[in-house]
């Protein structure tokens, strides 16, 4: 069952901007405030209240499953590597591998100009100005390779092993845009719900202004308590404006994930943190080592340095080679002992060829590519060993998160409670408006030690998920 942490709503920071005003509406249904130009020329300060009762919501509002497609369609990174992906898939076939033969025509043409003299064992002799000499041939060869120390059939596994890494890092990446996508998202809604927050705190500053302002003008407050109370309402103003921008911050990076226009605005149909309920502790690690997409880079990487060490073992090999074809050539020329050539005629044959020695490059080689297989198995032990310490970490952060929620809910109940009974002793006189202010802050940061919680425990859900590899089977 899926739990969910009902908060306050939230709409576009653009749409919240539209609702400044200098008259303080207090939503509570206390009596507002209404600065008169007398108070502005003394106090010097333009007091900027945000009035929003209600949030302006887009019914259009995109939910996080829209959020996620847009990003797998429109994201530029997850295009290259999709391009990247097809290239190693091309690269991918037997005649790339070696395994096909290879089959050409080539022909030539010489046309020269010679000035001869011959002398023969008989004594004669026979010269030429300019004599011309004229070449010519074509042939059509097959060309395949029998035996070249199995470097063939290994590299056609790396070929393989590569198109997989290249499906691989694709997934990967994906995943991680996903999971970037779903921080953004649930950051967005916990950043518009601490707005909220601000925004109710601003309107009980300005419940208590309009108070201390009424028993001012009425001779029966003091004004050191009204100027305190517009100081903690101006306050309580430049902290909601902060947040305001906070949030036109995190917009601008979900559209650039998002590949939008990044002052576009954003609506979200969401307005509550949906805490998905995870597996167990074993569970989470068994799915690690089956589904987690680094660690899989890390085992075809594996694979891959195998491949490279057979590759390097086949120079000890002889190759062998067979061949094929169809030649002709023709040679004319006006001084010599022949003076003209013409061959024509199928051929065939068999080539062998074995290194003896190069000077140790191939031993080298094979110790070199001995060492990164080695490297290659060491990184994928390494990365299993951390990303099972990850999972350990986060689910023990996880279950005590779960217990302090607990906690903090009743915290900010009591607190409720508590500012009920100062409200009302604010409005007969029986507390100062210090003390009213504790009250009040008490509340507020009661309610955010709530959302942080909250927000870390969704923070935590959505690495888990990642690190198990099941990131699109629950956000998408």
């Amino acid at each position: 069952m899926k739990q969910i942490f009902n908060k306050t709503k939230g709409t576009s920071l653009r749409a919240q901007r539209s609702n400044l005003y200098l008259n303080q509406i207090d939503c509570f249904g206390h009596t507002s405030l209404a600065m008169t130009g007398t108070a502005l020329a003394m106090t010097r300060v333009v007091i900027i209240s945000v009035v929003i009762c209600y949030f302006n919501l887009n019914a259009s509002g995109q939910t996080l499953t829209e959020f996620i497609k847009t990003a797998l369609e429109k994201n530029y990174q997850i295009q290259i590597l999709k391009n990247e992906e097809q290239i190693v898939s091309n690269s991918n076939t037997l005649g790339n591998a070696g395994f096909l033969p290879s089959f050409g025509i080539d022909g030539t043409a010489a046309y020269s100009l010679n000035n001869t003299e011959q002398g023969f064992a008989d004594g004669s002799t026979r010269s030429g100005n300019n004599a011309q000499n004229v070449n010519g041939g074509a042939q059509a060869m097959i060309d395949y390779t029998l035996f070249d120390g199995f470097y063939v059939r290994a590299k056609r596994k790396q070929l393989g092993f590569l198109e997989e890494l290249g499906k691989v890092n694709s997934k990967f990446y994906i995943e991680q845009t996903v999971s970037d996508i779903v921080m953004a998202h649930s950051q967005l809604i916990y950043e518009q719900q601490l707005l909220e927050n601000y925004k109710q705190s601003m309107q009980i500053s300005a419940y208590r202004l309009s108070i201390e302002k009424k028993r001012k003008e009425v001779g029966a407050g003091k004004g050191i308590d009204h100027a305190q109370a517009l100081v903690d309402y101006q306050t309580d103003s430049i902290r909601y404006l902060a947040q305001q921008n906070a949030i036109q911050t995190l917009e601008i990076e979900l559209n650039r994930i998002l590949n939008n226009e990044l002052e576009s605005a954003l609506t979200i149909s969401e307005k509550e943190f949906e805490v998905n309920p995870l597996p167990s502790k074993d569970s989470l690690l068994k799915s690690v080592n089956g589904a987690n997409q680094q660690l899989e880079q890390q085992r075809l990487n594996e694979l891959i340095a195998e491949t490279e060490l057979r590759m390097a073992k086949a120079d000890r090999y002889p190759s062998i080679n067979l061949f094929a074809g169809y030649r002709y050539s023709e040679s004319f020329a006006q001084v010599g002992f022949i003076q003209s050539n013409r061959n024509f005629g199928p051929t065939v044959g068999a080539s062998i060829s074995f290194n003896l020695y190069n000077g140790g490059k191939t031993n080298i080689a094979i110790k070199n590519s001995r060492v990164y297989a080695e490297n290659a198995t060491l990184s994928k032990q390494q990365i299993n060993h951390n990303l099972d310490a990850d999972v350990l970490k986060l689910y023990g952060q996880y279950v005590s998160i779960l217990e302090r929620i607990t906690l903090a809910e009743s915290n900010v109940s009591e607190s409720q409670k508590v500012y009920a009974i100062a409200e009302e002793q604010l409005k007969r006189g029986a507390i100062n408006g210090y003390d009213f202010r504790l009250t009040q802050l008490t509340l507020l940061e009661s309610r955010l030690s709530l959302m942080q919680l909250q927000y870390t425990l969704k923070t935590i859900e959505i690495n888990l998920n990642r690190i198990a590899g099941k990131v699109m089977e629950v956000y998408l």
